[in-house]
């Protein structure tokens, strides 16, 4: 009896755990065969590995890495993904795939692109590029990004379901090693009289962390190579340097009639930088003409027009930045022709032209000089003068090349000039006078003398010499007038080269100024006084003693005799 009843008290207690645990087996047997295909093997995204580390990489340098998916369920799986959260995506799509259950793992390949920075110190801001390949298929995304190491998350998406994979990069300020980078690499002289000498300047950096060792010469000097070839057309730079870091992009003066852009146009390193359908019309006299660009992995296909007519299709984009020279048309007949070019995708970088159909020759010996010619450059970046003397040179076209040589490669600089038919300059006498704490410069006092009448200037003398419309090597000196302040502002850049304007009345030009150093020109030096807001210019590096009351150096206008 006893027995029993323990038997029936066991069953009591362990029949409704029994149950209970049955139930809830059941449940997930339930739960999980309908997320199971009929087969009953569980679908799903596998990444192998699913964190990649791409190390460390400077400006200019690049980093690889990649995913190995995997399909873990019968049939096909397809999936998406947007890359990085909260990165732009430079190219209007997202990378898709599809994969199919007994394949290989299949790569998705990444490769983070660090571009140079802005700002200084420890505010710099880089740009990172991150490029993503499957299958044919490639996106890009950029983000703005400090130094130090960045960590990432790519969420991919499929039915049911999505898979997290990560990476991370160490951005550094430095590449490693030496790296010799040297801008631009080609150098438009422009247009000056013959007997000029004429100045411009390189920028040389060591983009790496140890010592760079360098030597600089033109072609055929001694310890220099010799040119690869004689430009076979006439180099034209779009580049402004005005517009350095404005962010927005204007033509230089002497491109003003030529040149002419539409959409949104930005600036790198003063030259046109375009969004997608962004169009510029460049006019020109010759036979034909090359395109000089820079492909990236934000570009994209960029539309040909020669003359209205539809002429090819350049592929602007490169898993890269590099520089390229692509001939657009040639076999033209000599006359005016109009080069059309239509961003039809990603961006547009470009740095000028190369128009044919007049010979370019090499200047004599000696007629290219480097300064300084070598050193050892480890953080900062040294400007490097390059001087031509045109002395010996008759009217036309001369180009050569400047190497720079280091154990760390070698860059090679295109330099270009016309000279055209030597005549003789008028210079322009510039009068100063003053009204209160107001500097007005004229060339012409008779034509305005009720003005100076009425504001009461006082005559200071003769100051400086502008050169007269139309000489070689100048443009335009323009002038503005703020009455609230009492100022007046001059720029040989017809919008200001920058600086704001607003309140500023547009006065014209009062005559031309030269933009780099002829031969018997001297700094025209832009003082301003940050309380006032007043400007004052003078030949004087000392700023005439005004700094005792308040001005402050303000860059260079230009030079003048």
């Amino acid at each position: 009896m006893a027995r029993r009843f323990f038997i029936a008290l066991a069953l009591l207690i362990f029949l409704p755990i029994s149950l209970c645990s049955g139930a809830a087996a059941g449940e997930n047997d339930t739960r999980k065969a309908s997320e199971r295909p009929a087969n009953g093997k569980a679908s799903g995204l596998s990444a192998n590995p699913h964190d990649v580390d791409l190390g460390v990489i400077g400006p200019d340098e690049e980093s690889k890495g990649i995913f190995y998916l995997k399909n873990m369920g019968p049939g096909n799986l397809s999936w998406s993904t947007d890359g990085p959260e909260g990165w732009l995506q430079t190219e209007r799509q997202s990378l898709t795939g599809t994969t199919t259950t007994g394949d290989a793992p299949q790569p998705l390949k990444i490769q983070a692109l660090l571009e140079n920075g802005t700002g200084q110190g420890k505010t710099r801001i880089y740009t990172l590029l991150l490029r993503m390949e499957y299958g044919g298929q490639a996106a890009v995304f950029r983000r703005e990004t400090p130094l130090g190491i960045l960590r990432e998350s790519i969420r991919i998406n499929f039915p049911g379901g999505t898979k997290v994979i990560s990476f991370r990069v160490h951005v550094a300020e430095f590449a490693a090693g030496s790296v010799l980078e040297v801008k631009p690499l080609g150098i438009d002289f422009g247009v000056v009289r013959a007997g000029e000498q004429i100045t411009k300047r390189v920028l040389l950096t060591n983009k790496g962390r140890d010592a760079l060792k360098w030597k600089a010469g033109a072609a055929r000097t001694k310890g220099m190579p010799a040119s690869s070839k004689l430009p076979q057309g006439r180099y034209i730079s779009f580049q402004n340097d005005a517009v350095v870091r404005t962010s927005s992009y204007l033509p230089p003066p002497q491109l003003r009639e030529t040149l002419e852009l539409s959409g949104v146009w930005g600036e790198q390193g003063g030259f046109p930088a375009g969004q997608e359908k962004s169009a510029v019309r460049f006019r020109f006299t010759g036979t034909g003409i090359s395109l000089f660009l820079w492909k990236t992995p934000e570009g994209g296909p960029i539309g040909v027009f020669l003359d209205e007519q539809f002429v090819n299709t350049i592929d602007g984009l490169s898993d890269h930045r590099e520089r390229a020279e692509v001939a657009v048309a040639d076999g033209q007949l000599d006359g005016s022709h109009i080069l059309t070019l239509v961003g039809q995708g990603g961006r547009i970088f470009l740095e000028g032209v190369r128009v044919h159909g007049k010979p370019v020759q090499k200047g004599p010996r000696g007629w290219i000089t480097v300064f300084p010619n070598s050193g050892t450059t480890i953080r900062e970046t040294d400007y490097i003068n390059i001087v031509l003397n045109t002395n010996q040179l008759i009217p036309g076209i001369y180009g050569d090349h400047v190497f720079f040589v280091s154990k760390s490669g070698e860059a090679e600089v295109e330099v270009i000039v016309e000279v055209a038919a030597e005549a003789q300059a008028k210079y322009i006498d510039v009068h100063k006078y003053l009204a209160g704490s107001d500097y007005l410069y004229i060339t012409n006092p008779r034509a305005e003398a009720n003005r100076l009448q009425a504001r009461g200037y006082v005559y200071l003398g003769t100051t400086f010499r502008l050169f007269s419309p139309g000489t070689p090597g100048t443009t335009e000196f323009f002038r503005w007038f703020n009455p609230a302040k009492g100022d007046h502002f001059y720029s040989h850049d017809p919008v200001g080269g920058g600086k704001p304007l607003a309140g500023y009345l547009f006065e014209g030009s009062i005559g031309n100024i030269a933009t780099s150093r002829l031969s018997g020109t001297r700094e025209l030096y832009r003082w301003y006084n940050r309380a006032t807001g007043r400007h004052f210019y003078t030949t004087d590096q000392s700023g005439e003693g005004l700094g005792r009351k308040g001005y402050v150096f303000d860059g260079i206008a230009g030079f003048v005799r």
